[in-house]
This record gives structure tokens, sequence and C-alpha cells, in this order.
């Protein structure tokens, strides 16, 4: 294994600049090792234990004081184990896991699992840790830890310090999970995802989620990844790894903790308000095409798509349901969440009618119960919708529980059997939806996976995860654009700039910005503004949104007007901006913000006094591609109800040229645009702000340019 140049990262570092040498970290002899030793096994752990020597990797116990641990031999130590062990598990406390560490790399292991260094060590937790890194990353080798579970892999070795219950399906889908409690609740999921591996990477000391991440990429049993997140150590490695997934065709679906104290406001910027940390994460995430999910049920069902064999290609949805509430209450999610449910095709419905009279103008979702025998109308109803071909998605809609008379549950182990023959051999994805949350009985579960069907609980989680898997692409972070050749040095100055040098910026990368003129006294501005044409509006000359300060007076309509606004504002020789006032229109906030973690972040939203209201924002990270432009009008819900296609072309051109600037001047740290007005003939700026850098000079970045 091989470390990045650099040495190692501390454990959780803020920001970029704290972050290791962006490089992946081989984990490959930690999550495959030939053989392991777990050092300090001992009777008082015997999950671990029993864990690791019930696989068919070798597995050697060291303890000395014991002869066996389990009916296994103990040797002394790792000096003197028959042969070198690739893997280290550390099952010792944490005053003696320096020590351990220390015998075990000097016996040639090349990777640790460290359980320990958690909670139970208190306040000398920080400086073990710190004096474990500096070991491990002298000697070359990979700590999966501190402060995990270890990881799972069924049908191999698996270092897990819990319990694996029996029950545990082997699979396709691989997780990473920075929590140890949520990695240990996917593994007693009772068989419902089929894991290829289920890491708990705790504090991550010297390989972090994006290391797991891109081995998973590469490993060609796994077919779809699962991370719960508390952090991302190492974003653009981080990135690279997904990009391999991407280019692997692997879905990720990403739960990321801890998003609402990780907001980050800009008090200079409105859009800055629009971001945060936690939105540009998800920014960060859909750039790469990950599904995010906002909770571990979301996350559960989402997997299970992805574990099956097949997955939904299409959106369109048809449903048979057992319940004419419970039908109405899955079109209601699946409308909201984006699947397609039209009506039945009318020859598939005629049909239905013809054997089965009692259905009434049948609808999709369509309502069965009580139409005739349960073992009839299902199976038959279900075969007439998958023989349609109308659909992409088929859904029963039952709800299994153990907890069902047995009556209950012999038909609808006859509704689940009926789907499976329905989307046999069909281009059909077979669901099994049910609004319970107990588990099914345990011989319906295990017939599912057998027939590959997906068995959903929640039909508002079954509806998300439906709609989530059907339309995943893989995709890509735009690459960067040529440079623009553009200079703007000339204007920059480090702070909030001048609005009129701000606007200046935005002219020359083409966006419309009011026409204004600059004045000194009252009499400089009357001349401006006949020059102009009246109305006029009046500002302080200085960084925009004054009008707070009262140093903004609108709809000027005369050079006397003028003059008196000047002096009540400025006095009689005081430095203003004269702009002409534009017409009313709906007002837009568009925007950068310099994420620290993911780089420049383009809001959009609703500008004036709304723009405040982040629920009314979009956001992407930059790099735009006009894919992605177009992608945050759209996620405006009233925009294209009064941007026309004029102003359309115009918005999307202005959101590429603000992506430009941020990419090509990292010394800006925030644009705003607010408002931008939206008139019949097009937008156009009203108030610009550009926010540099404190340490930014001009001959700086000349000479910059220059090397």
């Amino acid at each position: 294994m091989s470390s990045p140049p650099g040495g190692v990262e501390d454990p959780i570092p803020d920001s970029l600049d704290q972050a290791a040498e962006p490089a992946v970290r081989d984990v490959a002899g930690l999550l495959a090792p030939r053989s392991v030793v777990l050092v300090g096994a001992s009777e008082r752990a015997p999950t671990v234990v029993a864990n690791a020597v019930s696989s068919p990797t070798r597995t050697f116990l060291v303890n000395p004081n014991h002869d066996t641990v389990l009916g296994t031999a103990c040797f002394a130590s790792v000096a003197s184990l028959p042969e070198r062990p690739e893997v280290a598990v550390l099952l010792v406390s944490h005053k003696r896991v320096l020590a351990a560490a220390e015998e075990a790399i000097a016996g040639g292991v090349r990777g640790l699992v460290v359980p320990g260094v958690g909670a139970e060590a208190g306040r000398e937790g920080a400086e073990i840790a710190s004096k474990l890194r500096d070991i491990t990353a002298q000697a070359d080798v990979a700590v999966l830890g501190t402060n995990c579970m270890g990881y799972v892999r069924p049908g191999q070795v698996s270092l897990w310090i819990g319990s694996i219950p029996a029950s545990l399906a082997g699979g396709s889908v691989s997780v990473v999970a920075e929590s140890g409690s949520v990695a240990e609740g996917l593994v007693s999921l009772g068989g419902r995802v089929g894991f290829r591996a289920i890491i708990s990477s705790g504090g991550e000391l010297n390989r972090d989620a994006a290391d797991y991440l891109a081995y998973f990429a590469k490993d060609e049993e796994s077919r779809s990844v699962g991370l719960f997140l508390e952090t991302i150590r190492r974003p653009e490695v981080f990135s690279k790894a997904l990009v391999s997934c991407a280019e692997s065709g692997k879905p990720v679906v990403c739960l990321k903790a801890g998003r609402s104290e990780a907001a980050l406001r800009v008090a200079l910027a409105h859009s800055g308000a629009l971001v945060g940390s936690a939105r540009a994460t998800s920014a960060f995430l859909r750039a790469h095409g990950v599904i995010e999910v906002d909770d571990l049920c979301d996350m559960v069902e989402t997997l299970e798509i992805l574990g099956r064999q097949r997955w939904p290609k299409g959106r369109r949805i048809g449903a048979i349901s057992e319940s004419g509430g419970e039908a109405e209450l899955l079109a209601d999610h699946a409308h909201a969440n984006g699947l397609v449910v039209e009506d039945l095709p009318r020859e598939l419905a005629q049909g239905l009618e013809r054997e089965f009279p009692n259905f009434v103008k049948p609808g999709n979702p369509l309502d069965a119960w009580a139409v005739d025998e349960a073992d009839k109308v299902f199976p038959r109803s279900l075969e007439m919708l998958a023989a349609s071909g109308a659909f992409d998605v088929l859904v029963a809609q039952v709800d299994l529980t153990q907890y069902r008379s047995n009556r209950d549950q012999s038909w609808c182990e006859t509704v689940v059997r009926s789907l499976a023959a329905a989307v046999d051999g069909r281009d059909l994805f077979g669901a099994v939806v049910s609004s319970q949350a107990n588990d099914p009985p345990p011989h319906i579960a295990a017939f599912a996976r057998q027939a590959d069907l997906a068995l959903l609980r929640g039909i508002g989680a079954a509806a998300r995860a439906l709609d989530a898997v059907a339309s995943w692409t893989p995709r890509q972070p735009p690459p960067t654009p040529s440079r623009s050749g553009v200079e703007i040095a000339d204007l920059l100055r480090s702070g909030p700039m001048p609005e009129h040098e701000s606007a200046q910026v935005l002219e020359r990368y083409g966006i419309e910005v009011v026409q204004r003129a600059r004045a000194k006294g009252a009499a400089q501005a009357a001349e401006a503004a006949e020059q102009l044409g009246f109305p006029v509006v009046v500002k302080l000359d200085g960084p925009a949104h004054k009008s707070a300060l009262g140093g903004v007076v609108l709809g000027l309509e005369s050079a006397s007007a003028v003059e008196a606004a000047v002096r009540r504002i400025a006095g009689e020789d005081g430095a203003v901006l004269v702009a002409r006032q534009v017409l009313p229109g709906p007002e837009l906030i568009c925007g950068m913000h310099r994420d620290q973690s993911f780089g420049p972040v383009i809001a959009l939203g609703a500008g004036g006094a709304l723009a405040e209201m982040t629920e009314l924002g979009s956001l992407a990270l930059a790099p735009l591609s006009r894919a992605t432009a177009e992608e945050l009008i759209t996620e405006v819900p009233w925009l294209e109800r009064v941007v026309g296609s004029v102003a359309h072309e115009q918005l999307v051109a202005a959101l590429l040229a603000l992506s430009l600037i941020a990419v090509e001047h990292e010394e800006i740290e925030a644009i705003d645009v607010n408002p931008f007005v939206v008139g019949r003939e097009g937008i156009v700026a009203v108030d610009a702000l550009v926010v540099v850098r404190d340490d930014w000079s001009e001959d700086g970045a000349r000479a910059g340019r220059r090397a």
C-alpha cells in the first residue's frame, strides 16, 4: 500500500487547505487480505473472533495470556506467528493501541483495523490518534478506524466487532458508513438488501470514504454504492472517486448527516444565504449524479431496488392495490415524486372490464379489492397490466407484515408470486409496495429475493426510491471551459467592490447591466440624468445594497428632483451613481459564492425582498454546462411562467458567464446580482456586487499570469 506524498492528513480536516495530497489511497489490502491476526483476542470479544475464524481467510489469534480462544490456538506475539499476516485487528484498550500497532507493524502487517480510541479514550484519544497517525505514516500502513465497527464482507473475511446475523444476505451493494451504528443497522436488515460489503470507517485516520468509494468503483462485484457521511474530508479526491463510479455505471446513494449545523452564511452577498455548505454539498453530489436521500428509510428503500439484478428503466408506473384509499395515496406520492401515472390504455381497461365485470372504470392504480376472489383477480390483472407494454414499473400494493392472519398471508403470497410471474421474461421492473414498516413473513421475503422482486416499505419512500433509480443516469461534472481572454484585473480591488466597478466586471463578460453614470455633486448628477433619460435612480457611490441605509432614491423625473435627492443622501458635492430606472417586472437574484470545501457555487432564485427565502432558489457547482444552467432555471417553480424565450436565453448566458468568472478568477469570493429585472425584451441587472479576497493585489495577479 502506498501513502500520498507529503504524509497523512489530519483526522478531520476543515477545508481543502488542510487535506492530504489529492490522491486515492489503496485499501485493497485492508479489505481483501490473504491472512489476518486478531491482537488481544479473548472470549470477552467473542463475536469478532467468531466472525474472522469462520471465514475462508487464514486467521491467527495473539494473546500471551491464553492458550486458546473459542477453540482456536493463541500465539504469544505477532513475531511468533508462522507467517506474516497482512492485516491486524487491534482488540486492545486505548492505552495499549500504540504498542500493539508497533508490534504488528514490526511483524510485517500492512494494514490495521482499530475499533477503539473512541469515547472510551476520553481526553487521551486525540493524542493517541495523532501518534498512531505518525507511526502508520512512517511505516506506510493503512488504517481502518479509529473508533469503528470494522467491515463485513459476506462469503469473505469479516473483521467486524459486532454480531453478524445469519439473515445477512450477500449481493452487489457496497456501503461506507462513517457511523458505526448506521453500519450495524444495515447489517441487521434481515436480508432485505444483498450486500457485497459494509464498511464502518469511523474516524478515518488515514483512509477515508473517498478511498473506499474508489475501490468499489473498480470492484466488479459491486454494482452500486451507499454512503452515510458526516463529512467529506477531501472533496477533490472524493470527486475523482465519484467520477470513477459514473464511468463504471454504478449509482451512488448518499445520506449526508449534519446539514443543519453546517450551514454557512455570507453577509455581504445575498446569494451566500442561498448556498451554505449544506446546500453546496447537495450541489456537489448532484453534479456527480449521486442519488441524495434525506433519511435512512429512503436510503434502505433505494438500496433495496439497486440490490436487484434488474433496475427500473423508465418512470411509467402501473399498479394494483388491495385498497382504494392506499391506491390514491400511491398515486399521490408517485405523481409528487416524478413517476408517470397515466390512465390505463383503453384496450387494457376494456379487457379488464370484460374479464371482471365488477371493475367500474378501472384506473391506475387499479383497486382490485372485492372485485372477485383474490386468487383470480390479482394474478390475471397483473398479467394483463404486464402484457400491455404500457409500463416500466409494475407495482403490487399489498400490506406485507408477519402480523396479518394466516388467511391474509396466503392471498398476499399469491399476489407476490403473481407479480413475479407477470414480470418474468419481460423488460419490466417488479416491486411490492407496503404501507407497513414491519418485516414481511420470512418465506415471502425469501421468495421475493429469489424472484428478484423489490419489497418496499412506506408508500412515500417507495415512490421516491423508484423515481430516483428510474431517472438515474451516469453523470460527471462538465470540463473546465477554455479561458475567455477577458481582462478585469484593472477593475478589481480587495473587499466589497463599488457597484460601478462590480457592474463593469459583469459587462465585460457579456451580462447586460442597467445604464448608469458616476457623478460628483448635484449639478453633475442632474446632467448625467438628462443624458440617460428619465426616470432615473440616484444611489450613493459605493458597494451594492445601499437601500437599507437610505442611500437610494427611486423614480426621479426631473433634474431638480435629482439635485434634491443628491443633496439629501450625499450632500452638495457627494459622489453618487445615477442609473436609468428599469420598468417594474419579476425580480431574480443570481450570484456566486465560493464554498470553502467545494469551490464556486452558482445560485438562482427570487430577487428583491424574497432573496432570503432559500426554498425559492436553486444552485449548482461551477463550472456550469448549458444543461446545468437550464436545470437551475427549471428548478425555480414559477420562473418559466414569467421568463420569455429571449429572457430565458439571456438568463442562461448570464449563469454561464458567472460560472466562467468564478472559474477564471479564484480571487473573487462572491458575486451578487440582485435584482435581475425580467422585462418583455429580456433581463437587465439593476444592482451588482463583487467581493474580492482581502489579500488580493493586481501586482500579485499579474505575477501569477507571467509565471
